[in-house]
């Protein structure tokens, strides 16, 4: 027999009331906000923005996944971002997150009258990492070192937590809300054409096409739009478009010509203009890699050995040297440096963002940043949380490779998808030793970094929303995973 719990029921009855009135309420909060901005002339393309918000917040409630795209392009376009009082500010596409959590618990609660997640191998190392990060915070205050003062705030390790725990909790939500293959074709197309407008910006302004003085004010200076290349968007956009090149038969053949276009010029800005950025550009190559060998093994052995003696060979003429001096060894050091603080913190590890305090209080100019994932998810959340960590990437690995096995013949967008999935989550396994791509450090992206970190889980997310969707038309493709 279900039990129903007194505020269920309460929600189930007011549940109109209760919408109304957070309307009302809205409006009348955001009134004041929009007369302050629209009032000073250099904050006057933000009222747009403030004016925009009830309209998004009721679009959402009336349809949850609107937020996904509203989500997907704050992260390209919008810079507007909240202050906090410390260095760090809160992006929109992390408010978008959250609000899109709240409204997902508060209907399960009032819905289905329970907490639910769709069975996933994923669920438990992912739910498991996301305990551990606040157990971590709690148990690195309870047994801080004496002598550690802690810098800045309380609220950068708090905010730390809650960014390290909403990243995967857009995963979860990706799962479980994008349960048809229209809403995922949409929003992958939505995300390659924002690509398209990145791209077309990020060529014209670098190359000096056009009149790129009035381009340059119009995106960096007018407080409003944003074109955001940072972390790994393009790695996903060329996974994507690759993927849909390869396995989508039923794109025409113009259509394929474009993305490859489209692929050579993100390409061309990673490789041949940010060089020295290597996380803009051998995540790329591992993408190519992996799609060719899904479709092509020849030609993906040529591939191979075009861009390890190729690429490779012109790197090692032109930035090796400088990059080695100026990362490779600091890199080594930085890591040699954590470790004196996590080889003491092995279980839980110094929680979130701890492990800057020790830097500062025991070798303040000897500490760095460490660059890497891996090493942040071990000094912060120790074995317990590296563990989990680690198991979820090995289940989302095994998965999107078993479901697009599942997939392979069908020519369609599934099967591009599934592709693109495990290509790109093939490429973040690879970029998160190259920087902090997938949860953001505070002290280096800070919160901002949520903008380019949650692209990566939300398309991690996919593959096993496409497998939910597709589930019911053909269920003997997909055994239990």
């Amino acid at each position: 027999m279900r039990v129903r719990l007194p505020f269920q029921s309460i929600l189930v009855r007011r549940q109109s009331q209760m919408l109304r009135t957070a309307i009302v309420t809205g409006v009348l909060l955001l009134l004041p906000a929009l007369g302050f901005v629209a009032a000073r002339p250099r904050l006057a393309p933000l009222a747009l923005v403030v004016a925009l918000v009830p309209l998004v917040a009721f679009a959402m409630l009336r349809e949850s996944r609107l937020g996904f795209a509203a989500m997907l392009l704050a992260t390209v376009f919008v810079r507007f971002r909240l202050p906090t009082g410390t260095a760090s500010e809160i992006v929109i596409s992390l408010i978008a997150c959250g609000g899109m959590l709240v409204v997902w618990i508060v209907r399960m609660l009032v819905e289905e009258k329970r907490l639910f997640l769709q069975p996933t191998p994923a669920n438990f190392p992912l739910l498991a990492f996301m305990a551990t990060v606040f157990i971590s915070l709690l148990w690195s205050r309870a047994y801080q070192d004496v002598f550690v003062h802690n810098i800045g705030s309380p609220f950068v390790s708090v905010a730390s937590a809650v960014v390290m725990a909403l990243l995967p909790a857009a995963f979860l939500m990706t799962v479980n809300l994008l349960r048809d293959v229209h809403w995922l074709r949409g929003l992958a197309w939505l995300y390659l054409s924002a690509g398209a407008v990145s791209l077309l910006v990020t060529l014209v302004l670098d190359l000096g096409v056009g009149p790129t003085q009035t381009i340059r004010r119009i995106v960096f200076q007018n407080g409003l739009l944003w074109i955001n290349t940072h972390g790994l968007y393009a790695t996903w956009y060329v996974a994507l478009a690759l993927a849909f090149v390869l396995f989508d038969r039923r794109l025409h053949w113009a259509m394929k010509a474009a993305l490859l276009a489209y692929i050579a010029g993100w390409i061309y800005v990673g490789f041949f203009r940010r060089m020295a950025w290597l996380s803009g550009w051998v995540p790329i190559f591992v993408v190519i890699g992996v799609l060719t060998f899904l479709r092509f093994k020849w030609l993906a052995l040529v591939l191979i050995v075009v861009m390890v003696i190729g690429a490779g060979g012109y790197y090692w003429r032109t930035e090796f040297q400088l990059e080695s001096e100026r990362s490779g060894i600091t890199r080594l050091a930085a890591y040699e440096v954590n470790w004196r603080v996590t080889g003491k913190h092995l279980l839980l590890g110094t929680g979130p963002a701890g492990y800057a305090s020790y830097y500062m209080s025991y070798f303040p100019t000897e500490g760095m940043a460490s660059h890497s994932n891996y090493i942040d998810v071990a000094a912060q959340t120790g074995i317990v949380g590296t563990v989990f960590f680690i198991w979820f990437f090995v289940t989302q690995m095994w998965g999107s490779y078993t479901i697009r096995r599942a997939l392979k013949g069908r020519g369609d967008f599934a099967e591009g998808l599934a592709a693109a999935v495990l290509a790109g989550t093939t490429g973040c396994v690879v970029a998160m030793a190259l920087g902090d791509w997938l949860l953001p450090f505070a002290y280096t992206q800070g919160i901002v970094g949520f903008d380019s970190a949650v692209v990566n889980w939300f398309f991690m997310g996919t593959v096993w929303a496409l497998q939910f969707s597709l589930q019911s038309s053909s269920p003997d493709r997909f055994e239990t995973l």
